[in-house]
């Protein structure tokens, strides 16, 4: 665990160095841009898309790790359900508990709101149902051709689709998670020429927190928070011996 916290703590005290001290909010929204097209995909690949692809992908690698086809098998679908119900259950935790507890609105909202020069007030939104929020942001953004017309649509439309509340970020949360779980993965299975790899799963979640503010989806304090709940849940299940034979098959741990 000491070289996985060795790795984990200055990725994100540069996350914070980053998204406090370098301002990066709104920076990736306009039309045409490499910077928001970077951001833009970056964000997704910690998104509904892009955390399957990810765990499919490291269910792939357990799997051939094995030594026969049948473990292999029981490999690759112990290691995806399992992560994937660990996703699941903390991401809808996230969305449906701790989110509607605090009640922080999102600061794309309270762009769209005030360049919209709208009179509705967010809390009185915020009682609607997701489906009418996003008709309502809609509606706001396809009227004023004025105010988004230099704003990417990818952005728009992904401003439009995350109507609930922002804090703390989902998408930092779930990528410190994984990236926990995915170094301590590669930590065990590469060989000793390729552990180092074990830091590029922090470079990503890093990268997927900046995004998050660069798209004005979160602010700093979203991400700072959801990426520090997400470490912390993370190491947590690795430091116990009994959730971590759940998530990684025991052989593998003693490489």
């Amino acid at each position: 665990m000491k070289p996985l916290l060795k790795a984990a703590i200055p990725f994100y005290g540069c996350l914070l160095l980053v998204v406090w001290f370098l301002n990066p909010e709104f920076t990736a929204c306009s039309t045409n841009s490499a910077w928001c097209t970077i951001a833009y995909w970056t964000t997704e690949s910690a998104g509904r898309i892009g955390t399957p692809v990810i765990i499919f992908i490291v269910s792939i690698a357990f799997a051939l790790r094995a030594s026969a086809v049948k473990e292999g098998i029981i490999n690759f679908f112990r290691v995806f359900i399992v992560l994937s119900v660990i996703l699941a259950v903390f991401a809808s935790m996230n969305e449906h508990v701790v989110k509607p507890a605090l009640q922080v609105a999102r600061p794309s909202h309270q762009y769209i709101i005030t360049q919209s020069k709208s009179a509705a007030r967010l809390d009185s939104l915020y009682t609607l149902s997701e489906t009418d929020r996003r008709a309502f942001f809609k509606q706001l953004i396809d009227a004023d051709t004025i105010s988004y017309k230099n704003s990417d649509q990818r952005i728009l439309n992904h401003w439009i689709e995350e109507a609930g509340y922002s804090f703390p970020s989902g998408h930092s949360f779930n990528a410190f998670l994984l990236a926990g779980i995915l170094a301590f993965c590669i930590y065990h299975l590469a060989s000793r020429r390729f552990r180092w790899l074990y830091v590029v799963p922090f470079a990503w979640a890093v990268m997927v927190a900046v995004s998050r503010v660069a798209i004005g989806a979160h602010t700093a304090l979203d991400v700072s928070i959801g990426s520090a709940m997400g470490l912390l849940i993370s190491h947590t299940l690795l430091y116990f011996t009994v959730t971590r034979r759940l998530l990684i098959p025991e052989k593998y741990t003693h490489n």
